[in-house]
């Protein structure tokens, strides 16, 4: 990502409002980025023209926690994509794809599940 000058920030924004212990930049269209105080956290939040959260991150004693909304979320690395989590799920309404060049490793210390109407195996 490329660094952006003072003087091309500033003409990205349209206008800030502060309030008390909240603060709003209004970015092109129509999109609002709000930092303001949540309880004992902070949030900060983009959001899109209708008002729609488009990003939310929440600032916690535990660390911060991001949510995203969007037609498309992409990830792309040179290298290596890694999560590292007590619990990962991942939920597709329509269809679920894994797919290697190479090899495909599926590792469990308790039991391996496969359910579905058909199984296909090479």
């Amino acid at each position: 990502m490329s660094a952006k000058s003072k003087e091309q920030l500033d003409e990205q924004v349209e206008q800030v409002e502060e309030l008390p212990d909240r603060r709003e930049v209004y970015l092109r269209e129509g999109r609002t980025l709000t930092v303001e105080p949540s309880g004992r956290d902070e949030l900060v939040e983009i959001r899109s023209s209708s008002g729609q959260v488009e990003l939310r991150i929440k600032l916690t004693e535990d660390g911060p926690v991001l949510q995203m909304e969007s037609v498309r979320l992409q990830l792309k690395a040179s290298e290596a994509v890694e999560i590292e989590s007590r619990r990962v799920e991942i939920r597709a309404g329509e269809a679920l794809e894994l797919s290697s060049g190479n090899e495909v490793k599926v590792e469990g210390e308790g039991e391996v599940r496969v359910n579905g109407k058909m199984i296909f195996l090479n």
